[in-house]
């Protein structure tokens, strides 16, 4: 019976480089009654293990509807370096999916602005690619406003860079960079994602906002939301912390009261707000 605690096989499809320190690599689950009772929501992750290096938490940035299993992962340590060296064929552990996805449900009649920083991008690009692919068939939702704002720190460091015009069909897409690169021509912003607000308009009443990346950036883009008109209970923002376990048991993503990795990593704005320092705008 599949039991999403204990670590089962996955085989390495493919890799694809993204950035300078950032790839994707798409796995396929070796059991076959595992394969087909595994079944994951946007905005979970799952453990993955190398042996002899551990395991780490890493966010899904395919849709459910993708054929491949895709996670977008960041050198960062022993167990992202041993995942970027990995190679098609390679087997590795797996373990979940864990944690609370994103409220797509709760989009169904609203407008739908996503904000992403850096590999904020990646949970968020399940979204992205799961409304892509159900849009076709809602006829129903033609009316509703669909934007994208995302910032990377320079144009090299811009995550899924190829698969922006695609978002186009359905999405408002705006891009920015910190800082322009002066190796790389760049037409698009440069600043803040917040910066971003400013460019497009919007019904705060009417509007879902997910938004992933850099923790300063969340806080700045929940003032900015709020000041802006829009319900904090409409607002939903994945957190990162030191997740271990998976299931709330080992206490490393403590995040006050609650666990990132247990009643997260996505979290409605109002039920965090007090422990991101920002209870008072």
């Amino acid at each position: 019976m599949y039991d999403k605690s204990v670590p089962f096989d996955a085989k390495v499809k493919w890799t694809k480089k993204e950035t300078r320190d950032t790839f994707t690599c798409a796995l396929k689950i070796n059991n076959r009654d595992i394969q087909k009772a595994y079944r994951f929501l946007p905005g979970q992750f799952n453990m993955l293990y190398v042996p002899g290096i551990g395991e780490a938490p890493i966010s899904i940035s395919s849709s459910p509807l993708d054929h491949d299993l895709m996670h977008t992962v960041r050198v960062a340590g022993d167990v992202t370096t041993a995942l970027s060296n990995l190679r098609a064929g390679d087997m590795i552990g797996m373990r979940g999916p864990f944690g609370r996805g994103w409220p797509l449900e709760e989009a169904e009649d609203l407008d739908l602005l996503i904000v992403a920083g850096g590999l904020g991008i990646a949970p968020l690009r399940s979204v992205a690619r799961h409304v892509l692919k159900t849009h076709a068939a809602k006829k129903r939702d033609a009316h509703q406003r669909r934007m994208l704002l995302y910032g990377a720190k320079t144009p090299k460091d811009i995550v899924f860079r190829d698969e922006f015009p695609r978002y186009r069909d359905i999405f408002e897409v705006f891009l920015t960079v910190d800082r322009a690169d002066p190796e790389e021509y760049w037409r698009g912003e440069a600043g803040l994602v917040t910066k971003l607000f400013d460019r497009i308009t919007f019904d705060p009443r009417c509007t879902l906002v997910f938004v992933c990346g850099p923790e300063i950036m969340m806080q700045n883009s929940g003032r900015e939301l709020i000041l802006r008109g829009v319900p904090e209970e409409r607002i939903f923002l994945s957190m990162e912390r030191n997740m271990n376990c998976g299931i709330g048991m080992c206490g490393h993503c403590f995040f006050g009261p609650k666990f990132v990795c247990k009643d997260g990593p996505v979290f409605r704005f109002s039920e965090i707000e007090g422990l991101m320092g920002i209870k008072e705008l």
